[in-house]
């Protein structure tokens, strides 16, 4: 049932397929990415292409290049190569970077994050491959499979399966978080103690939208600093996390300073999250925060005596500060917040809320409900 149901990544993705660039998937585990892959080969044919698809996790994939270009002989020149999970072929990255480079044909290639992250597909594949992230479905994706409102949304999340089966969404998203830690993280880094990190994703996963200080966090947990930093960056290589840096003038002051953390899916959160309370505010932050990484923004916090959640910045657009309050009467912190970080960068202002608010806003701000800005398609 899942692979007739499409996703709003479709119709940009399809239009780049043709492209000289090999194209690779990339986002947190069980997000669709294979399923993706499939319906861009089927729109692929669809358009009159021709192509063909090779699962490499299945019983009998070929396991090294060889079998690789005896799969590629099979497929007329400039056809669509879908190789899915292709990490697990050794030497992969030579065979599509003779693919592209020799323009044999189009290349559309899926994988485990541990082994297919964007930072690393730039320097494997020598700028033949662009990375297209994949998350788990928006809002309004997730709506057309099925979710009934922006509450079971939040409880749910986006990952697939979890939107097709809310009743089992609470074991799946403990599943996705107990595979991300064993095998993104730990099978990557080699790490063979693995308490302390799945402590450190857990209390991550708990203080979303928090500053946490990496000196005190380390010392919790009885590592040292430089490991706490080294998994708190697999965490969020591997797409389980967002990282938010605070808004500085300088790099290095942005390098060495302590962030917050977001989870890249509400639902999942609140599943494995060690909370005992409930914040409202910082679930619907955390999903402004998710939807601004979905956009393509680069995002930072503004802290000072009054904070602003969100510093957002995109090529060929204007700063933006974004506030964010759950409450039905806006506490006049939010709006002074909004303010400050507005004069601090020089950034026009969005104040999202549950509902339509009256309150008295800076120049150059707007406010809009969080469910009608969930549903834009940008900006």
């Amino acid at each position: 049932m899942q692979e007739t149901l499409p996703r709003s990544e479709e119709l940009p993705l399809l239009g780049k397929l043709g492209w000289k660039e090999a194209t690779a998937l990339v986002g947190p585990r069980r997000a669709g990415k294979s399923t993706l892959a499939r319906r861009l080969l089927a729109a692929w044919r669809a358009k009159g292409g021709v192509g063909g698809y090779l699962d490499l996790e299945a019983v009998g994939a070929p396991p090294t290049v060889q079998g690789l270009a005896e799969f590629a002989a099979g497929i007329p020149a400039k056809g669509l190569l879908v190789l899915d999970e292709v990490q697990e072929a050794k030497g992969w990255e030579k065979f599509v970077r003779q693919e592209v480079e020799y323009e044999r044909h189009h290349v559309l290639v899926t994988g485990s994050n541990a082994s297919l992250l964007s930072t690393e597909i730039a320097s494997s594949l020598g700028g033949r491959a662009i990375p297209r992230k994949v998350l788990p479905l928006s809002y309004d994706d997730a709506r057309h499979w099925g979710c009934k409102s922006l509450g079971e949304y939040l409880r749910v999340g986006g990952y697939p399966e979890c939107v097709l089966r809310p009743g089992d969404a609470v074991d799946l998203h403990k599943l996705y978080f107990e595979s991300t830690i064993l095998r993104d993280v730990a099978a990557r880094k080699g790490i063979r103690e693995i308490k302390p990190l799945s402590d450190l994703a857990l209390l991550l996963l708990s203080e979303t939208g928090k500053v946490i200080s990496s000196k005190k966090t380390a010392q919790r947990l009885g590592i040292s600093q430089t490991t706490m930093r080294s998994f708190e960056g697999a965490l969020c290589d591997a797409m389980l996390l967002i990282r938010v840096l605070p808004y500085k003038r300088s790099p290095r002051e942005r390098l060495v300073a302590d962030a917050k953390h977001y989870a890249i899916d509400t639902g999942l959160q609140a599943s494995v999250s060690i909370s005992e309370s409930e914040d409202e505010g910082r679930r619907l932050e955390n999903l402004v925060a998710i939807e601004l990484y979905r956009r393509g923004y680069e995002v930072s916090y503004y802290g000072s005596a009054r904070e602003c959640d969100f510093i957002v910045n995109k090529t060929g657009e204007a700063p933006l500060a974004v506030q964010v309050c759950a409450a039905k009467e806006m506490p006049q912190r939010e709006v002074e917040g909004l303010t400050e970080g507005m004069k601090a960068t020089g950034a026009k202002g969005l104040l999202l809320t549950a509902e339509e608010t009256d309150a008295k806003l800076p120049k150059g701000a707007r406010n809009k409900t969080l469910g009608s800005w969930l549903l834009e398609k940008s900006g």
